[in-house]
């Protein structure tokens, strides 16, 4: 008799959801099953906490070393703004940079501004006409217009009877000579109120203008150099004045150098001619001051638009006598347009 044979049955799977469900609701936990102990983690990544967004930091304050523009009164007092920071170019000689300031300027960095270059009492060499003549002590800060820059108040200290210039520049002791001298009187000589007009029209000719007998002189000075050769400094208008607003129609503006040589006369070393028609169009120029810093020479003007003046500086080459050849030399601004110190200073 042939036994029955054996069926397979099907083991119910319904025990086992228990355990299942104990595995996923309890993912990095401990459970106890027959006896032993069993760790039971979640394989996935934590959750990332929340970024907590913080305060942006201050906008920074400029580089040291500052130059500062300087506005002096015949008793000595003065106002003093910072213009450009001393800064070196890619080979290695002495530049100006902008002061890139943040928009809008707001209180707090004016006090950080103050806090780190004006400090009271703390002194500057005053340079005028490439020379130091004496020396700055900051006092406090100055008022000027919502929204600019700081200045301070100064009291200047100049050789008993010395000339006050009306304007100077304020440097680090440390980039200024200890010598101490004048400041020089800059009228200009009547071989250059002769001979000025002369070079004026041969200028505007050469710069394309058809009309350089109509030019009238705006301004002209004698130049005191780190040499004894005379150097006189002009400015030549045509239909306009340096005054802000349009010109009277179409205008033309002139300005120039020149180093008188013994036998070539009055010998340009630069010039800048512009020719305009509207307020917009409008840039004249017409000489400040220069200084010089670790050899360098820079040269300050005032650049006239039609509704204000900016300090703008050019940089000589290495040798004065490099630039007979009448090249355009680069300007380069120094200051923010919505506040001129050279105005807000006056």
């Amino acid at each position: 008799m042939n036994p029955t044979p054996l069926r397979a049955h099907a083991v119910p799977s319904a025990p086992r959801l228990p355990w299942l469900a104990l595995v996923l609701a309890c993912t990095a936990c401990e459970v106890e099953w027959g006896g032993g102990r069993l760790a039971l983690e979640d394989p996935s990544p934590p959750e990332p906490e929340p970024e907590v967004e913080g305060e942006a930091p201050p906008p920074p304050l400029p580089a040291a070393p500052l130059l500062y523009v300087v506005r002096l009164r015949p008793d000595g007092r003065a106002v003093v703004a910072p213009t450009a920071s001393i800064a070196s170019d890619s080979a290695g000689e002495v530049s100006l940079a902008t002061l890139d300031l943040p928009s809008p300027l707001d209180e707090e960095y004016n006090q950080r501004f103050v806090d780190a270059f004006f400090t009271p009492g703390s002194e500057l060499a005053l340079i005028a006409g490439g020379r130091r003549i004496g020396s700055l002590v900051l006092e406090e800060p100055a008022n000027v217009p919502a929204g600019c820059l700081t200045a301070a108040s100064a009291q200047a200290f100049l050789p008993p009877g010395a000339h006050v210039p009306s304007i100077a520049f304020g440097v680090p002791l440390d980039l200024a000579p200890a010598a101490v001298g004048r400041a020089s009187i800059r009228d200009p000589s009547n071989r250059m109120v002769t001979f000025g007009p002369v070079l004026a029209e041969q200028l505007l000719r050469a710069g394309g203008e058809q009309r350089p007998f109509l030019a009238q002189r705006m301004a002209m000075e004698a130049i005191a150099g780190s040499d004894t050769v005379a150097t006189m400094a002009a400015t030549y208008l045509i239909n306009d004045s340096l005054a802000a607003g349009p010109p009277l129609r179409e205008a033309a503006s002139l300005f120039f150098l020149a180093r008188h040589e013994p036998t070539r006369g009055f010998v340009p070393v630069w010039r800048e001619v512009r020719r305009y028609r509207t307020a917009e169009e409008k840039e004249a120029f017409a000489y400040v001051d220069w200084l010089e810093l670790e050899g360098v020479r820079f040269d300050f003007l005032r650049r006239y638009d039609g509704s204000s003046e900016l300090l703008t500086a050019s940089r000589a080459p290495e040798d004065w006598r490099d630039r007979l050849s009448l090249a355009r030399r680069e300007l380069e601004w120094t200051e923010p347009s919505t506040c001129p110190v050279l105005t807000y200073l006056e």
